[in-house]
């Protein structure tokens, strides 16, 4: 029965530690960017920050760890592109698609078609395409999103085929993973430090 007892009380600390902690957090002190985070009572988060014309969106887990709160994203990592097929094409260019997850093509999306020299670098049009001419020994496209700071290892081509066709994930280009991200608990405040700086998020008043 001790034994009980004492497993029910230190529950209920934990349980009223991780409350004391949920709640509603946004970012103080940093220009230009907007960013708010979200702990929920049920042990799981929402995050989103949005910097220029980059938004980033995260979910998934949370704990407190003594005097720290520990951020886990949901799932694995996915890639922002994948190959779906390439088709033989006509003669004379090599034609890049990316296709969105409206099944539309995305225009500005910078793509690079490696060769024995210098790379060849398009943006998609309205139609999600890029048009390059059929240079000798082509063997690879990559893609980059500037914004996002996402730059792909290149996808190797066939040398018989001219036309390409890529899947886009907006979802994994806009994606903010948390890896075990230890956040400081300073008073009502969490303090994230990302890429060797620090982010005060600050808790609203319920």
């Amino acid at each position: 029965m001790k034994i009980l007892l004492c497993l029910l009380v230190a529950f209920a600390a934990l349980t009223a530690n991780c409350q004391d902690v949920a709640g509603h957090y946004v970012l103080r002190g940093v220009m230009e960017v907007g960013s708010e985070m979200l702990l929920k009572p049920d042990g799981t988060f929402e995050f989103m920050l949005a910097y220029g014309a980059a938004d980033y969106w995260s979910k998934g887990t949370w704990r407190r760890d003594g005097n720290a709160v520990i951020l886990q994203s949901s799932g694995k990592k996915e890639e922002p592109f994948k190959l779906q097929r390439s088709e033989a094409g006509k003669a004379g260019q090599i034609r890049v698609w990316v296709i969105g997850q409206d099944a539309k093509g995305v225009e500005n999306i910078d793509v690079y078609l490696l060769a024995d020299g210098k790379p060849l670098n398009l943006r998609t049009d309205d139609k999600g395409v890029a048009a390059f001419p059929d240079v000798p020994k082509a063997h690879a496209v990559a893609f980059e999103i500037q914004v996002y700071d996402v730059a792909t290892k290149p996808f190797a081509i066939d040398a018989d085929h001219k036309d390409y066709y890529f899947a886009l994930n907006g979802d994994a280009v806009t994606e903010m993973r948390f890896d075990g991200d230890r956040l400081a608990i300073d008073g009502n405040s969490l303090v994230l430090t990302k890429q060797g700086e620090s982010m005060r998020y600050v808790k609203e008043n319920e």
